[in-house]
């Protein structure tokens, strides 16, 4: 007659194979998720930065011209005084405030989009002139 303690029971043996790759499965599938949320996250946080950075560049092109009654030439007179101008009471940004999230300065196109007289654009993710979604451009007339 066999004892008892000879035959392992269920809670003995512990998890099969298949249980494993199931459980395994399972923890991909929600680190992709997790993942894959993030990621999308993270695009969107920088474009909004990026519209934000257009804005303030817009702003500080618009004091610029209150006090010099002249648009800046580039970006650069924005952060210091051009030689020979009078008026000037800057710097109006600084120089993490004239790249984009991407790294990308941003430009000043003199006349600006749709018949303005400037815009301020960010080339967005791709760092080049047009794209879609997080790549597109990012036009202070839009």
């Amino acid at each position: 007659m066999r004892s008892p303690q000879t035959q392992p029971t269920r809670r003995q043996r512990g998890f099969t194979l298949i249980e494993m790759l199931l459980v395994l499965g399972i923890i991909a599938f929600i680190a992709t998720l997790v993942s894959t949320s993030v990621l999308s996250g993270n695009r969107k946080a920088r474009q909004s930065e990026a519209i934000a950075g257009v804005r303030l560049v817009a702003s500080a092109v618009e004091r610029y011209e209150l006090d010099c009654g002249v648009l800046p030439g580039k970006i650069e007179d924005l952060r210091q005084a051009p030689a020979g101008l009078t008026g000037w009471s800057g710097p109006y940004l600084n120089a993490s405030q004239t790249r984009d999230p991407w790294g990308t300065p941003y430009l000043l196109a003199i006349p600006g989009s749709d018949g303005r007289i400037y815009s301020v654009r960010s080339l967005g993710a791709d760092r080049a002139a047009g794209g879609q979604g997080d790549a597109a451009d990012l036009d202070s007339n839009d």
